[in-house]
């Protein structure tokens, strides 16, 4: 295996075919054939959780999975702002400004192994990217990775994140300029609609949304059934974007106690 900065004529081929297969990229189903298809030469991997910061640094995190035991709830409580995984890897990549890998094999230190067991992601790979400001810029986070968790891992990671973001900030813009052309959905979503969504942007569960606007747990998934519909999106985390896009919820918000907790 080679430990070095170089990489061999086979790895330089897969990453030209890597970056030359993301110019075709413009569209969500695209950025997900990319990464389950080229990308896996380098990084074989079922889950990939990745986000960019929008103009107000909040992470808008996305969900690109081939694992069928993934599920929204595994993801809302990744991205949580407050003890979500995600969080606590930023905070620990902006120590290190170096990949956090973490195989996770039974009896490590730390609980590692059954945090990620409860959360089906098994493993780690994640590697982050700054700004000026000193912020967290965009990061990505490979799980269900079958490749060693070693020097080689990291330098593919150091390498293909820039790309890698590029790509996805890309399909967000070509979302953003097609919905801001798009008429707004026929049936408005109402005022209680938006609030739970404003909720559901914050990182709370449905429980905890129920709890806090003394709700029962199935009103509120009533809410959010009613309100995916009339955005015509398929998940939470796609009924937010939307309802922000739309000018239904705000980007701000709980968005900056999240940029606070980062920075702790």
């Amino acid at each position: 295996m080679n430990t070095t900065d170089e990489l061999t004529d086979e790895e330089c081929g897969h990453l030209a075919r890597i970056l030359l297969a993301s110019r075709r990229v413009t569209a969500r189903h695209h950025f997900f054939s990319w990464v389950h298809g080229p990308v896996q030469s380098l990084i074989p991997h079922e889950i990939l959780l990745c986000g960019v910061a929008d103009e107000s640094g909040y992470l808008l995190h996305e969900n690109f999975t081939a694992c069928r035991y993934f599920k929204d709830e595994h993801f809302h409580r990744v991205i949580h702002p407050g003890d979500g995984l995600i969080n606590q890897l930023a905070q620990e990549w902006q120590v290190f400004s170096e990949p956090r890998l973490i195989a996770a094999l039974q009896g490590e230190a730390g609980g590692w192994h059954a945090r990620l067991t409860d959360l089906e992601l098994k493993n780690v790979a994640f590697h982050g990217m700054g700004w000026i400001n000193g912020q967290i810029k965009g990061y990505a986070s490979f799980s269900r990775v079958r490749a060693a968790f070693d020097g080689r891992l990291m330098l593919y990671l150091d390498i293909l994140l820039p790309h890698l973001l590029t790509t996805l900030a890309r399909v967000l813009a070509n979302e953003t300029r097609v919905n801001s052309h798009s008429k707004r959905p026929c049936g408005l979503i109402t005022p209680r609609e938006v609030e739970v969504l404003t909720w559901v942007r914050d990182g709370k569960t449905n429980d905890e949304i129920a709890a806090i606007l003394g709700l029962s747990m199935l009103t509120v998934k009533n809410h959010l059934r009613h309100a995916m519909k009339k955005l015509v999106v398929r998940t939470r985390g796609q009924a937010v974007a939307k309802a922000i896009a739309l000018g239904f919820v705000r980007a701000q918000g709980a968005h900056i106690e999240a940029r606070e907790t980062v920075k702790q």
